[in-house]
């Protein structure tokens, strides 16, 4: 299931696109998934360590999107599966897929230390 991606509620915000970067080491069974959206130039805020552009994958539909690293989330096998059926989108893969699962392996990075340490495992780093 890494590299799945589907859509995902996120009040108040709406749906977002999700990607699944690893297994989850803190919750069994569970996986690692980080939201994409369209980068504002607006915001001071905007965590730019993954761009991703509208060619790489057919549902970057934005001229340039981010992975919000800070708002990653664990999430169990039954939803993801329901929603990847109900969706059937393409998966993130190869050298597109490794971009974003690297990116936030920075100590400076706002992603969770628990899911750092899970994609390090994931990737054998």
């Amino acid at each position: 299931m890494i590299g799945a991606c589907f859509y995902y509620d996120t009040p108040p915000k709406g749906k977002h696109l999700f990607v699944i970067l690893a297994p989850d080491l803190d919750q069994k069974g569970w996986f690692v998934c980080a939201n994409i959206t369209t980068k504002k130039n607006d915001s001071e805020n905007t965590d730019t360590t993954c761009e991703l552009y509208q060619d790489q994958h057919q549902e970057l539909t934005s001229p340039v999107s981010i992975v919000v690293y800070a708002e990653a989330r664990s999430m169990p096998p039954p939803l993801i599966k329901r929603l990847m059926a109900e969706q059937a989108l393409p998966p993130f893969e190869g050298d597109l897929l490794l971009k974003i699962q690297k990116a936030p392996l920075s100590e400076s990075s706002r992603l969770k230390k628990g899911f750092q340490k899970s994609i390090k495992k994931h990737l054998g780093i």
